[in-house]
């Protein structure tokens, strides 16, 4: 009776073993088969083909000088467009006299805002959600200005929230008008206009139509316009620039005109590539420009292989550009948007399909598509892509290709947001994924 017990025992202990290898065949079998994968969405990018350069600013400055006693107080911003014989600045007594008369032209613009939020006030139709936004967007657009040092564009931030302010006041019916605030500004301004010393009666004015700046540094006009035809290679060294002494009584200069224009020394390639781009722009990180849309003038080469001087037009002005003088840029041949698929994510994919030949005969046809592989829910699945700029790491591949541009219409097209396969081994078509292991 033992002895059958114990060949019971061994038979079960056997039967056991053998459940657990097959099951741990099973588990190896499906862990080859259920493999795990990294994805990453497939994001709209938008990526700039540039060249880096040097670019030097040249413009025809016009110096603006005054002699006379008294204190300069400018009526006008860096980068503001004047005409010929407009006043740039007035001048003062004393500091005190410059001082009231900014205080009463910025009490007077205060006071015609809310006399016309008065006189419009029946016509407003925002609601107070979409004033908020309004005063939350113009104090933001503050403090970025006043963080870049633009403190002009921040003052003028600053009084665009405040009217959104006074103007939330009205629609919420918090007031019903601004007699008392108004008559209150007004007794500040004639306080300040009985202390007021008037102005000597002078006025500074440009002596050219143009754009107007109050810093004078030195290289003015060390090349001009009439340079741009005949600088060579080798004409931007900085020793070969010199810095003449700026006289006391220059208070500004004008800057002729509505262009200016960037001299860069580049390659005979780089050169080639600027001449063929169709939509050429700048970027100046440094002063927070980007995108300044340029044309070329020309380039200044000896032979095609030789090194060039390429120059640069345009006419966007503001009161950071039209103090530029030498920066680092980017120039941008061409802007491309699409879709973001890294390089590690692109196989080749062979398929195999039906086609009639030059016979009139069916007969099949193996050719190679260029793809990702997507996950959805638990499959891979092919899908092909129209490469439209190729970077370091990675593609930008077009949105909505035209049919003519695919390898073929029995493959998918990789779509915005996509889940693409970034790792993973033994690719394929219509596999399974394990998305629970981590």
């Amino acid at each position: 009776m033992e002895r059958n017990n114990a060949v019971i025992v061994k038979k079960a202990v056997l039967a056991l073993l053998t459940i657990l290898i097959v099951a741990y065949i099973i588990s190896v079998g499906l862990k080859a088969n259920f493999t795990q994968v990294k994805t990453e969405a497939a994001n709209i990018m938008t990526v700039s083909d540039s060249i880096p350069a040097t670019g030097y600013f040249i413009r025809d400055e016009q110096i603006i000088s005054y002699d006379g006693e008294g204190v300069i107080s400018y009526t006008v911003n860096d980068g503001n467009k004047v005409s010929v014989g407009e006043a740039v600045a007035n001048v003062y007594t004393n500091a005190e006299a410059a001082s009231d008369k900014r205080n009463i032209d910025k009490l007077e613009q205060q006071i015609a805002n809310l006399q016309q939020l008065e006189s419009t006030s029946n016509m407003i139709t925002l609601t107070p959600d979409s004033i908020d936004k309004n005063i939350s967007s113009s104090l933001s657009k503050a403090k970025l200005s006043a963080s870049e040092k633009n403190f002009t564009e921040a003052d003028k931030n600053v009084n665009a929230a405040v009217y959104s302010i006074n103007q939330r006041q009205l629609v919420t019916k918090k007031t019903n008008g601004f007699s008392e605030k108004i008559s209150k500004l007004q007794k500040k301004v004639d306080a300040l206009k009985k202390k007021y010393s008037k102005t000597t009666g002078k006025q500074v004015t440009s002596p050219k139509t143009g754009y107007f700046s109050s810093n004078v540094d030195g290289y003015e006009n060390f090349y001009t316009t009439k340079d741009l035809e005949n600088l060579k290679p080798g004409d931007l060294d900085s020793k070969k620039i010199t810095k003449k002494a700026v006289g006391k009584d220059v208070i500004g200069k004008t800057v002729e005109g509505v262009y200016w224009y960037i001299a860069c020394e580049v390659s005979a390639e780089e050169a080639i590539e600027i001449k063929e781009s169709d939509d050429l722009s700048v970027d100046i990180p440094l002063a927070n420009n980007r995108n300044i849309s340029v044309e070329l003038h020309s380039i200044n080469q000896e032979s095609k292989t030789s090194p060039a001087i390429v120059i640069l037009k345009g006419s966007y002005m503001n009161d950071e550009m039209i103090n530029l003088r030498k920066e680092d840029i980017s120039i941008v041949k061409n802007t491309y948007e699409g879709i973001y698929v890294s390089r590690n994510a692109v196989h080749d994919h062979q398929i195999t399909e039906n086609v009639i030949d030059k016979n009139g005969k069916e007969t099949t046809e193996t050719k190679t598509v260029k793809g990702v592989y997507i996950l959805i829910g638990n499959e891979l699945l092919f899908k092909q892509i129209v490469p439209v700029y190729t970077g370091q790491g990675f593609i930008i591949c077009k949105q909505n290709p035209d049919d003519k541009e695919l390898a073929s219409d029995d493959v998918g097209v990789l779509k915005a947001y996509d889940d693409v396969v970034v790792e993973g081994a033994n690719l394929y078509d219509g596999k399974i994924i394990d998305r629970t292991s981590s």
